[in-house]
């Protein structure tokens, strides 16, 4: 792991962190408990808590099988009622969360920014346990989950309320009503709201940026793609896929260029730095709509405060205009937004945890030549842990030790590159053929959650070793159900609306998002392409194929974002950030 500035840790200060009021180790250790918590949900990319009975899994919706999924932003919509503002306007969402889209530019450098293209942003919250009004309210928490693509909307409506355990005061909020602060724990113990928003272009955010005329043509070309197989399945592999994105890239610069809508023009403005630029304009608002509804309700209860309570309240409350300070939680590619953010903005930053640390510099780069230095010993670590663990709780264990069960995987990983095990159609199973790419994948995924990820898939490669694909296939099924099949009528264009149809697989968001915050794979000739893979594999023979992968994607992509922070990623906070890793994180190692 790297990271600039201090040395990590939390000082006692005027201005209290957004933590319980406790030992620095035991604020470690509260945060280290929601870290595995967030790791373990966060990268379980397309899968169910529990395959539901392993078999009869689907809902039916006419043509569209729909999967038992858990809560998202597509539960419940409101996004469509919500009439886009220049003011953070809340309205009640999603069983106890607050949601407003809020009306921003596209190009924040523009002269005339206000009669330009606008981006229109979906934000969520999750309130605080006391009004604003409260002196225990400690302001909104900004959660960023990773990516670059995901929806942070989405990371709000499942973590918040396990974030607000983590740093929410003690007490419990209606223990005593504190308007100025005479109890004495209302000094030191907060309430917060905990905010996220889906970035430009993504998910529930509109406009949408899309390289294809049809919701069915991008999912065709998705699955034709996938079909290839991993980097390094196969001799035809590298070639065919480099075709594929060569073709992708091409294609989807030249309709960002012609400009002939909103969602084209905003190819160039989705790298990280507008965003940040985004998040400032949030921050004012949201200070704006808190001096708003503390007017609110000091007029409904006027006759129980007294002049100077009322007077304490208007001050603490007011919108501090142009100096609206940062709570932030990212976490993955989120962290690279945090350290953006307080290398553009740092004297915004009041409080700033980075979670699962991405080389920012090497990001940005294009680079990432540092990532999978543990992903090896990650999957050491795990047969270690079967071996220990004994034939009862793990299903691959064998007799011989450790090195025996990673024998036996790896001997599996090879025979599936040259047999693959098919898979008969059954009541509720379609016929599959479960492929070398097929395991790779599911493994790369699990190593993100390998507590609880781990044990079902030893039960299924248990199972492919002996030639049943059926438990990997009803899996397989599950992921594929819910990132191609979308709600939209197949031969809809992919307008302004289908954002919300990338939420699993935000490719063409995701790619420009990365191709435009480097220059550096730009002109990328397959030679140089080759010899990067070759790095990798150094450090990760068997991950290297799958994250390579997101670097081709840019080798034909020739556009450039219109504003791009240069750096340097270094800075000097009013307080230090926290840091945190685990000692084998498969893609952002704790040495760097």
């Amino acid at each position: 792991m790297k990271t600039s500035g201090k040395k990590i840790g939390l000082k006692e200060r005027a201005i209290k962190p957004p933590f319980r009021k406790t030992t620095l180790f035991q604020r470690v250790v509260l945060v280290a408990g929601l870290v595995s918590l967030l790791s373990a949900q966060l990268w379980r990319k397309w899968m169910f808590n529990k395959l539901a009975g392993q078999m009869k899994i689907f809902r039916d919706h006419g043509d569209n099988d729909i999967p038992l999924s858990g809560y998202s932003s597509d539960s419940n919509e409101p996004w469509a009622s919500i009439t886009p503002s220049s003011l953070l306007d809340f309205h009640d969402c999603f069983d106890g969360f607050q949601c407003a889209r809020l009306d921003l530019p596209m190009d924040w450098n523009q002269t005339d920014a206000e009669s330009g293209p606008r981006v229109q942003l979906a934000v969520v919250k999750l309130p605080a346990k006391v009004p604003v009004t409260d002196i225990r309210y400690g302001g909104p928490l900004w959660l960023q989950s990773g990516g670059p693509g995901e929806s942070g909307v989405d990371f709000v409506l499942q973590y918040a309320h396990s974030v607000q355990m983590v740093v929410d005061a003690r007490l419990h909020p209606h223990r005593s009503k504190s308007y100025t602060g005479i109890a004495e724990e209302s000094q030191t113990e907060k309430f917060f709201d905990v905010i996220g928003i889906d970035s430009r272009g993504l998910n529930n955010s509109t406009p949408c940026f899309s390289c294809f005329p049809t919701v069915s043509s991008k999912e065709t070309w998705n699955l034709q793609s996938a079909a290839e197989g991993v980097l390094g399945s196969s001799d035809t592999t590298l070639p065919n896929l480099w075709a594929r994105m060569q073709a992708l890239g091409g294609g989807c610069s030249a309709k960002a260029a012609n400009n002939e809508n909103d969602g084209d023009r905003l190819a160039f403005f989705v790298n990280t730095t507008p965003q940040i630029a985004d998040m400032v304009a949030i921050l004012e608002q949201h200070g704006r709509w808190r001096e708003r509804e503390a007017r609110q309700r000091l007029h409904h209860e006027e006759a129980y405060l007294s002049e100077q309570d009322r007077f304490q309240i208007t001050e603490r409350t007011r919108w501090k205009k142009n100096e609206e300070t940062l709570l932030f939680w990212g976490v993955s590619y989120g962290t690279v937004i945090g350290a953006t953010f307080a290398a553009m903005q740092p004297q915004r930053v009041k409080r700033i945890v980075i979670d699962g640390v991405v080389d920012t510099l090497d990001y940005f780069l294009g680079e990432r030549l540092h990532a999978l230095q543990d992903t090896d010993a990650e999957i050491e670590q795990l047969t270690a842990h079967c071996d220990l663990a004994g034939p009862q709780r793990c299903p691959l264990y064998s007799n011989g030790g450790s090195t025996n069960i990673l024998h036996t995987f790896y001997d599996l990983i090879d025979s599936l590159r040259h047999n693959p095990i098919g898979v008969p159609a059954s009541l509720d199973l379609a016929p599959d053929l479960i492929t070398y790419s097929d395991v790779i994948s599911a493994v790369f995924n699990a190593l993100y959650a390998p507590i609880q990820d781990f044990p079902p898939l030893a039960q299924r490669l248990l199972d492919l070793s002996k030639g049943n694909g059926t438990s990997f296939a009803v899996s397989k099924q599950i992921s594929q159900r819910r990132r191609y099949v979308s709600p939209l009528p197949r031969g809809q264009p992919v307008k302004e609306d289908a954002c919300h149809v990338q939420r699993h697989a935000p490719g063409d968001t995701r790619m420009a998002i990365i191709c435009t915050d480097t220059n550096a794979t730009q002109g990328m000739t397959r030679d140089a392409y080759e010899a990067y893979i070759k790095t990798l594999r150094s450090q990760s023979p068997l991950m290297a194929g799958i994250f390579a992968h997101p670097r081709m994607l840019c080798v034909n992509w020739n556009l450039r974002p219109k504003w791009r922070f240069p750096g340097p990623f270094v800075g000097k906070l009013q307080n230090p950030l926290l840091a945190i890793g685990t000692a084998r994180d498969p893609v952002a190692p704790i040495r760097k």
